[in-house]
């Protein structure tokens, strides 16, 4: 993954980090967690290793 796209996902988190700090209601709250941790995850281990298996197509 190239350094642009991790950054992307960097920013990403950050927004949603700040989204779920500002959200109105529990379950939006705990949906912008749920993205700024699989952003957050993107951003410093890329994406992970796919094995055929997992692949569709």
């Amino acid at each position: 993954m190239s350094e642009v796209d991790k950054s992307y996902y960097a920013q990403r988190a950050a927004e949603e980090a700040e989204l779920a700090t500002n959200a109105s209601d529990e379950t939006s709250r705990a949906a912008h967690f749920r993205l700024q941790r699989a952003y957050t995850e993107l951003a410093s281990v890329g994406d992970r290793a796919r094995h055929e298996a997992e692949i569709i197509g």
